[in-house]
């Protein structure tokens, strides 16, 4: 009898046991699954609101360099899309472009020995404010940095905003601008959420789609480039996120004004305009035209405002860039407003071309190869 009331005990303390495991291991599945539905959905749906989750990036694929090779044609001179102080970029695949550091940064440090822990903490999740790093590749004397391509007919914000082609390109409405700002500081409110600095934040590393804002159709016009990558070449281990907001400040009175930062000589003449409330004398009316109306003039203070917070109060009482991306998307809703476009609407439009991508720099690929398709963008 003791036996057998034992044995009973024993069945029910197993039998309890193995459903509490099996109720775990439901709830731990259950929840895994809700965390991998919102991680893919706040993938596909771009910039998350102030202050929810963050969305974990996938760790960066390693590519064997022979495919990169095999996708360059080689290193191609042809497959060329952009030079810079620190790489050459390459046209690589449909969606992707190959930045190749230049060789004398490789044989030396930090461009050689720091290059994949560096890389790979610049990792983030998508989103359509940024041409993200996707993957790295290195071998003797090579290191690679594949990242996410641009649409076809984007042209970098200096070329807008009055180079020396200027007259080949259409001039940016404020309703443009708006759009360019918001999705300028969405981008980098993106990165400083995830633990990353920019720290080149300027005209030649703002990339827009010429076509957008035309007509009643709307989309995220605006997409930032080489993030973080200047940290570790130029040996700038102490950048900080404030200088971020700093240089987007300068970056939005460049917008507002039509004029260069000019080492500062910008700030100087247009802040005590704006402290005094006379924003409207600092406006680059000559391309833009006068606001419409007094509704149209009082957005535009309120992007003056937040341009004389970033830029003259220091570091510490700055504002951070998810409160600037607030105020600046509320000013590029407003305007889709006026536009009879609701906020959220055509956000994102694809070109529906992945040929005819072009590089994370400026101009379409120049070649059309087989190797093209060596190399896919992450799914």
């Amino acid at each position: 009898m003791h036996d057998a009331v034992v044995a009973a005990v024993h069945h029910a303390l197993v039998a309890g046991a193995a459903a509490a495991l099996l109720a775990l291991a439901v709830a731990l599945f259950l929840l895994w699954r809700k965390r991998r539905v919102a991680a893919a959905r706040g993938a596909a749906d771009g910039a998350a609101a102030p202050g929810s989750a963050a969305v974990t990036a996938a760790p960066l694929p390693v590519v064997p360099l022979a495919d990169v090779e095999r996708a360059t044609d080689g290193f191609h001179p042809s497959r060329v899309i952009g030079q810079g102080r620190h790489f050459a970029a390459y046209a690589a695949a449909p969606g992707i472009a190959a930045k190749r550091m230049h060789p004398h940064l490789v044989l030396g440090d930090p461009g050689g020995r720091r290059f994949p822990a560096a890389v790979r903490s610049l990792a983030v999740a998508p989103h359509p404010n940024l041409a993200v790093i996707v993957g790295l590749s290195e071998g003797p004397g090579e290191r690679v940095v594949l990242v996410e391509r641009v649409p076809f007919g984007a042209v970098s914000l200096d070329r807008l905003l009055g180079g020396d082609d200027a007259r080949h390109v259409p001039a940016l409405s404020w309703r443009q601008r708006a759009a360019v700002a918001a999705g300028a500081a969405r981008g980098l409110a993106h990165l400083h959420a995830r633990g990353v600095v920019h720290g080149r934040v300027r005209q030649c590393n703002v990339l827009v789609n010429a076509s957008a804002g035309g007509g009643a159709r709307w989309r995220h016009a605006t997409r930032l480039t080489d993030y973080g990558l200047s940290g570790f070449l130029d040996r700038r281990d102490d950048a900080r996120a404030e200088d971020d907001v700093y240089m987007f400040g300068a970056l939005l009175l460049e917008l507002l004004t039509g004029r260069r930062w000019d080492d500062g000589r910008l700030a100087d003449w247009a802040l005590p305009h704006i402290r005094a409330g006379a924003s409207m004398e600092v406006l680059d009316v000559a391309r833009a035209g006068a606001p419409a109306d007094k509704a149209e003039a009082r957005l535009l203070s309120r992007a003056a405002r937040v341009a004389l917070a970033c830029v003259s109060n220091d570091g510490r009482s700055r504002p951070g860039m998810a409160e600037v991306s607030t105020i600046l998307s509320d000013v590029e809703a407003a305007y889709r407003r006026r536009d009879g476009a609701p906020f959220g609407e055509d956000e994102e439009v694809d070109d529906g071309d992945e040929g005819r991508l072009s590089g994370c720099l400026l101009g379409p690929s120049r070649s059309v190869h087989k190797a093209d398709m060596l190399l896919r963008p992450p799914v």
